[in-house]
């Protein structure tokens, strides 16, 4: 018998989410630009590869922000099977705190914001993962 898929939740809740300043002049977050987690960076240094669909990001104006300010949630779920080649990296998990690389990518041309250019990261919270199943 194989080992069943095991479920993780990777997420950045509303209580405590990103805030940064968009200062681009082409577009902004959720009008122009998609946000997408790329990667969740693992306590000890591992990285886990994100795809386009494993998280949802949602930005919203941020009106304690100001002309600019914008916050950023995010969560996802993705199931690991036995042979996937992250496997046994997640089975030696447990629930933590997570680092994650965020790009901005523009909806028609695919260019990919710059930070300190295009837009400013104010506060960056870390994130959660939790294994859903065991």
């Amino acid at each position: 018998m194989s080992e069943p898929n095991l479920l993780v939740n990777f997420r950045l809740d509303k209580e405590a989410p990103l805030r940064f300043r968009w200062l681009a002049t082409d577009g902004v977050p959720g009008d122009g630009y998609k946000a997408q987690i790329t990667a969740i960076r693992l306590t000890g240094g591992g990285v886990l590869e994100m795809d386009s669909s494993s998280i949802v990001e949602q930005t919203a104006p941020d009106a304690a922000g100001g002309i600019g300010g914008y916050l950023l949630m995010f969560s996802g779920m993705v199931g690991y099977a036995a042979d996937h080649p992250n496997r046994k990296v997640i089975d030696k998990l447990d629930d933590q705190q997570v680092d994650y690389d965020l790009v901005f990518v523009h909806d028609d041309s695919g260019r990919i914001a710059v930070e300190n250019e295009d837009y400013k990261i104010i506060d960056r919270p870390r994130g959660w993962l939790r294994k859903l199943s065991k």
